[in-house]
Parts: structure tokens; C-alpha cells; sequence
């Protein structure tokens, strides 16, 4: 993946955006670019604390001067923040003590099969509607 770099302006832009597109227009979410130091979790490269029963959630991305140099992939703000857009629809099912793996890893095939549409402008790979019920019609 390409490198993905946002201003706070553009992140804003590209999370009301994206509340369209996942269909969180009802959330009231504030983005912000944070420093590793002032982010709640350690070693993430965003994060998403919420008010489920205000339907508002905080955003925070991590700046790209604190992103780790020696990883294999780039940083993607665009690709963090729907990442971390897609723990809204889960927040009702969250459990805090529960094992948050599987979690994580449908968020992050989410976040990323997205993206990636979004980018190749929302074309389809050669694969029918029929292909996709299974239904034979």
C-alpha cells in the first residue's frame, strides 16, 4: 500500500466521508492527529473511545512523525480511520474483558477490502451477483 498522509482538515473531510459511505452519518465523531505520547494505547496507530449512547465517538490517528520506521507497511491515515470508523458497529457488541482478536481481524479485512475499492474507484472484480447468493439464481 501507498503511503497516506492526512492534515487534520483532510482528515475531517475524509471521515464525514467515510461516515456516508459505513453509514455512521447519526455518529458525531471529532478526529484528531495525535502524538504517541498523548494517545491512550501504546504502540497503535489510532484509536476510537465512544458514547454509544450518544452516538458521539473521538478519533485518534497517530501523527507520522511518531510512526515507527522499521514497519513493513506504510502509514495510511485513510486506511486507520476506517478502521477505526468500523469499531462503531461493533461498540454495541463490544465486550471490554473478552477476547478482542476476532474482532480486530474482521475490522481489519473490512477497513481494507474498502479502501481498496474506494480507491480503484468502487469497480468490481469480474464476480456476478449470482456468484455472490449462492442461491443458483
Amino acid at each position: 500500500m501507498q503511503e497516506v498522509i492526512l492534515t487534520e482538515e483532510e482528515l475531517r473531510a475524509k471521515c464525514a466521508g467515510w461516515q456516508k459511505i459505513l453509514r455512521l452519518q447519526d455518529w458525531i465523531v471529532i478526529t484528531k492527529i495525535k502524538r504517541d505520547r498523548d494517545m491512550t494505547l501504546e504502540g497503535v496507530c489510532g484509536e476510537c473511545s465512544w458514547q454509544l449512547s450518544k452516538r458521539m465517538a473521538a478519533i485518534n490517528i497517530l501523527d507520522p512523525i511518531d510512526y515507527p520506521p522499521e514497519t513493513i507497511e506504510r502509514h495510511d491515515m485513510e486506511l486507520t480511520l476506517v478502521h477505526e470508523l468500523l469499531h462503531l458497529h461493533f461498540a454495541a457488541l463490544h465486550d471490554q474483558g473478552g477476547n478482542e482478536t476476532p474482532e480486530e481481524q474482521a475490522i481489519e479485512a473490512i477497513s481494507r477490502g474498502l479502501v481498496y475499492l474506494a480507491r480503484r474507484g468502487g469497480e468490481r472484480e469480474n464476480v456476478e451477483l449470482t456468484d455472490l447468493r449462492g442461491d443458483g439464481s
